[in-house]
This record gives C-alpha cells, structure tokens and sequence, in this order.
C-alpha cells in the first residue's frame, strides 16, 4: 500500500472513530492485529462488541467506499472477528461487524459519512 492510500485510511479510520463515539459507541481498540490480518476498529455498543470496517475513497469515480466489500473482504473480517473473540474468551457473546463508508474532498476533509449496521452476517461466510 502507497503512502497516499495509508494516509487516506488513516484519515477515513480517525474520522470513523469520531464519528461512531458520536453515536454511542465506545472505541476498545484500533488497527487490532490477528494471525488473518488487521481489524480497523473494534468498539462496544449495548450488549455487543462491534468489529467495524472503514472504507475510504477520495473520489467518487469507482463508486460510494462501501462497495469496495467484497465476498472475499467479509470473510477475511468474520475470520479476524472470531481470533479476536477466541483470544479474549467471548466466542459466546453478541458480535456483529459493521461497515463505516468515509467519503473524503479536498484535504481529506469528510464530505460524506455512512454506517452500515450489521453489513455483514454468517451468511456471507458460507
């Protein structure tokens, strides 16, 4: 990844936990490493603990950022979500992973902001 693209997903993650602390969630974690990669932001809110995916454009030419979730990209993140569960003893408890759209313009000023609750559920993992 470019130096660019990191600052872009920095930007757009620094925006996301703004943004999600704004409507009540509470941030745990950021940028969570598992044996499968990286979760971007893992939070609470009620009951559940909230695995969150941030997508970030700068341009509006391939599309909103949340179409970047792939198939492929959800079950990498269910994979991660459950190392993170196993790792802290709460494979039993409410989970759910939702997806943070961050629509950056010019100095990567926030133009747009979407949540997606529950984007991604187990039958995206099948």
């Amino acid at each position: 990844m470019g130096r660019e693209n990191k600052l872009l997903g920095a930007s757009g993650e620094k925006i996301a936990c703004g943004f999600l602390k704004s409507k009540g969630y509470r941030i745990l974690e950021t940028n969570y490493r598992t044996y499968f990669g990286e979760l971007d932001i893992i939070a609470r809110k009620g009951p559940y603990t909230v695995f969150v995916e941030v997508k970030t454009r700068a341009t509006s030419s391939l599309g909103p950022p949340y179409l970047n979730m792939t198939w492929k990209k959800k079950r990498h993140i269910i994979k991660n979500a459950l190392c993170y569960l196993k790792r802290r003893g709460r494979v039993d408890s409410f989970w759910r992973i939702d997806v943070v759209s961050v629509k950056l313009g010019e100095n990567y000023a926030p133009e747009n902001i979407e949540l997606f609750e529950n984007a991604v559920t187990e039958d995206d993992y099948r």
